[in-house]
């Protein structure tokens, strides 16, 4: 096998991901159609004794040394995505989404140790806390921190476990508790009636421009790549002046977040590169490549701890959700689902709103205020937890655990 056939059977193994994961409305999510796919392709065995996927295919495909150098850009472009007027109105729930998201990953860190391993339990608290970011940033800290190579194959398999099953512990609480919120909402007209109105935001002029905004004719794909490249690197020279007390990872996405603000960087930048696409199923396959050495004994061994982790962090969520929520004036049924949407995060927040909306609302007027009522919590919680929080915690539990 040659590199460009490891590369198609990489694509074609996402492509299929993707397809299911539109089909069912992300319940079965992208990395656990991959995961399954490409377990069932190193465990079997053709008639000829060999395996039905090479267990070399990923260093043939040389995906993870370019995954490695691209994963700088992709977080850095995570700070793009940044909108700090939404996050301003949305305070209250950016405020219950973090505080909920610190108590659960707390939880998982200090409760977890008494039932299994510490040391899977520190690798599946920031995993809980967020997606594929958290998992490229555990998996560097392994690489160059855990000696042992048994230990460091476990925590590798173990993080994977729970980046793609923590979706089966969020959507469904998720969906049931804002069901019943939905249904508390419709019968407030006063509530109602507010989210309602047309929000369009009206023109209000030709936007300021940014200290460092440059002239509209550099917006172009590969200016506008190379332009999130340059920070990257600005960013990992400034963590390394800090003698990485600060994860690269991280500083990427606060430098990233601070040359948006500052007009540098453009608006979602990565995906006017026309680059996002391949940079996300790059930095996505490379997550997967431990899978060669997870074999059905270990993947056993490892559901006790995987069951009492997303245990855990589900119920510090639900129990210190609701508590949040009623200091901060917010109903529990969704300040739940706003902390548990770091176990799923985008698109599913966006299904979820619109499924909810679809299914309580009896008339178009009570569909369209329950969307308006609960979606824009929701996304911003998912980017909250899922695209910030989860790499600072994951930065964090790194450089302090291991």
């Amino acid at each position: 096998m040659n590199a460009i056939q490891a590369l198609t059977i990489f694509l074609v193994v996402f492509a299929i991901g993707e397809l299911v994961a539109d089909k069912t409305k992300a319940v079965l999510s992208t990395t656990l159609v991959i995961a399954f796919v490409l377990l069932m392709g190193f465990w079997f065995k053709l008639p000829s004794g060999a395996f039905f996927l090479p267990h070399e295919l990923f260093q043939i495909s040389n995906v993870g040394p370019l995954a490695g150098v691209l994963i700088f850009v992709l977080i850095t472009s995570l700070g793009t995505l940044m909108d700090l007027e939404e996050l301003k109105r949305q305070w209250k729930t950016v405020v219950v989404a973090i505080i909920t998201l610190l108590i659960a990953t707390s939880a998982i860190i200090f409760i977890g140790p008494f039932f299994f391993d510490k040391n899977l339990a520190y690798a599946g608290a920031p995993i809980f806390a967020g997606a594929n970011i958290a998992v490229l940033t555990l998996l560097e800290v392994f690489k160059t921190k855990v000696a042992d190579p048994i230990l460091s194959q476990q925590l590798n398999s173990f993080i994977l476990l729970v980046l793609v099953f923590q979706n089966f512990v969020g959507i469904p609480i998720s969906s049931f508790l804002l069901r019943k919120e939905a249904k508390r909402f419709i019968q407030h007209p006063d509530e109602m009636a507010l989210y309602l109105r047309d929000e369009a935001k009206t023109a209000s002029g030709p936007a300021k421009r940014r200290l460092l905004q440059l002239p509209d004719s550099f917006n172009r794909p590969i200016v506008i790549l190379a332009k999130i490249a340059i920070v990257a690197c600005i960013a990992q020279y400034l963590a390394s002046l800090l003698n990485n007390q600060i994860h690269p990872f991280v500083m990427c996405l606060l430098v990233g977040i601070l040359f948006t603000e500052l007009g540098f960087l453009e608006k979602q930048a990565l995906g006017k590169s026309g680059s996002a696409t391949f940079i996300l199923f790059a930095t996505t396959m490379v997550v997967f490549a431990n899978l060669t050495q997870t074999t059905p004994e270990l993947l056993m061994s490892l559901l006790y701890p995987l069951a009492v982790c997303l245990g855990t962090g589900a119920i510090a969520t639900i129990v210190f959700g609701a508590i949040v929520g009623k200091i901060f004036g917010m109903s529990p049924l969704l300040a739940i689902p706003i902390g548990l949407t770091c176990t799923f995060g985008f698109p599913t927040t966006l299904f979820i709103s619109q499924e909810v909306a679809a299914a309580i609302g009896t008339t178009p007027d009570e569909k369209k205020a329950i969307e308006n009522y609960i979606l824009p919590k929701m996304i911003t919680g998912g980017f909250i937890t899922v695209t910030i929080a989860s790499v600072i915690i994951a930065g964090f539990v790194g450089s302090h655990f291991f």
